[in-house]
């Protein structure tokens, strides 16, 4: 089975002079993007195609080699990463991409401004309908919201819509896509002043039904360059697969402080439905956690249909105004009668490495899987800093899970034949444990190597079993955070 992904990256040369902030709405500096492609098959190479397309839909270059001229492939659970930069015939711009592979593949793609001190990852999609985005800024603190769409068709323009709401406040805006073109929507442009002051959710489609990828950009901009609190967060759009009755968030801090900063998350949860859906959201404490064993709820929160509603943890969001201790380390669940919903975390460190915020995000799932995928894994130095993963797995079935992790180097790694791995890791229900890649976190103590190092893990826990991840890199050195969701085999 042949399978396409699509994403939305900018690129520009390592030492080229040349800022996209004429095609970015983003601050200027010097954007620059890579795709980390795993092979979900466990007994197939996959051979990997990467189209690039202008914001009309025209290819613009076809990638299905590496830099070195081999052959863009990744052997049984391992992966490769197409870092754009290093792609000389690529002119700088700004380009959408469809990854294809003739085996199932998982696709993370980040990008980077390390000028301005800004940095993300987010998951590949496979195009929807309908798509939604349960956090939308404009004028709060900074933070605006630009939402990218792809119209994945081959033949069919696109005239897109996005609705975005907040209670009674209401806008839709929209956009002409031709096949494979894309267009944002940016709620920095003068256009949604309107909108105020504005934390709410939107929802994009099409009068076509046309499929669409969809990416979002949440962007806090206090000042020019690496400025104090300059942070960017990204997500890919959410589809009626990510939305159920129940969702778990398997990664969430409350004033969690240490020599790094602080860390805090909010929750935005959308009910995607036409009807009211009550919310009940508990919170549970890591095992590690500072706080001890912990457990907290919000139950009956009401969320109209089609709206949405914040929990800042930083915030007394218990029953009866209480608050969630200070140095929480955990996961949640979202339980919702009356309507399905989706949901997305940010995390903040606004005082992360000498005063320079970093930030990362993530969505809920509301379905776990008994394999898991992890394209994109490192210590890896990058300037002044160093490049730092951590996997953050919670058992979201109803019995115990068993859960094993293999780790695989890519083959443009040092010590490309490296493996290594971490079993018999025992969840119980609604359990989750964070693999920190610079511990001993292998069997037996071990560590993985030293840096630098860059690969891909493949998690699993048996046949009845069902786990979900987040994977966050962190590079303090650098000012920056990226985070995305383990992907379902």
């Amino acid at each position: 089975m042949k399978r396409s992904i699509s994403c939305i990256l900018a690129t520009t040369l390592i030492l080229s002079l040349v800022a996209v902030a004429s095609v970015w709405a983003l601050p200027g500096g010097t954007w620059q993007s890579g795709i980390k492609v795993q092979n979900l098959s466990s007994s197939e190479t996959a051979t990997i195609t990467v189209f690039l397309y202008d914001s009309g839909g025209n290819t613009k270059y076809t990638l299905s080699q590496t830099t070195g001229g081999s052959l863009l492939q990744a052997s049984p659970n391992g992966s490769v990463e197409v870092y754009l930069p290093n792609y000389t015939n690529v002119a700088d711009g700004q380009y959408s991409a469809a990854v294809s592979s003739n085996t199932p593949i998982g696709v993370v793609a980040t990008h980077t401004d390390y000028s301005y001190g800004l940095a993300d990852s987010y998951n590949g999609m496979e195009g929807a309908t309908e798509v939604y985005v349960p956090y939308v800024y404009h004028d709060h603190n900074n933070w605006s919201t630009e939402i990218f769409v792809q119209n994945t068709s081959d033949s069919t323009t696109a005239h897109v819509y996005a609705t975005m709401s907040m209670g009674s406040t209401k806008k839709t805006s929209q956009l002409t896509l031709s096949p494979h073109g894309s267009g944002s929507f940016d709620t920095s442009q003068s256009a949604y002043d309107d909108l105020g002051w504005f934390i709410g959710s939107a929802t994009i489609t099409s009068t076509e039904d046309v499929p669409l990828a969809v990416m979002v950009n949440e962007v806090r901009v206090a000042g020019a360059g690496d400025a104090d609190g300059n942070v960017l967060v990204s997500f890919r759009g959410l589809t009626a697969d990510d939305a159920g009755n129940r969702v778990v968030l398997p990664s969430l801090y409350k004033e969690f402080s240490g020599s790094s900063g602080t860390w805090r998350s909010g929750i935005k949860i959308q009910n995607i439905s036409d009807s009211d859906a009550t919310v009940d959201v508990t919170f549970h404490a890591d095992p590690d956690s500072p706080t001890g064993s912990w457990t907290g709820s919000r139950t009956d929160l009401s969320i109209p249909a089609n709206g949405s509603e914040e929990l800042y943890l930083r915030n007394p969001v218990l029953n009866g105004g209480a608050s969630i201790p200070d140095m929480f380390k955990g996961y949640a669940v979202i339980e919702s009668t009356g309507g399905q919903v989706v949901a997305t975390v940010i995390h903040t460190n606004y005082d992360a490495a000498s005063g320079k915020g970093v930030a990362a995000g993530y969505f809920g799932i509301a379905s776990g899987s008994n394999e898991l995928s992890i394209p994109s894994l490192y210590r890896w130095p990058s300037g002044a800093g160093t490049w730092v993963s951590g996997i953050k797995i919670q058992n979201v079935g109803t019995s115990t899970a068993s859960v094993t992790v293999n780790f695989k180097t890519d083959p443009d790694s040092p010590n490309a034949s490296w493996t290594g791995a971490r079993s018999g890791i025992s969840l119980d229900q609604n359990e989750a444990i964070e693999l920190y890649l610079s511990n001993p976190i292998l069997d037996g103590g071990g560590y993985l190597p030293d840096p630098p190092w860059k690969g891909s893990a493949a998690v699993s826990c048996g046949s009845s079993c069902e786990i979900a991840a987040t994977v966050i890199h962190t590079n303090y050195g650098r000012h920056v955070a990226n985070m995305y969701m383990a992907i379902a085999k």
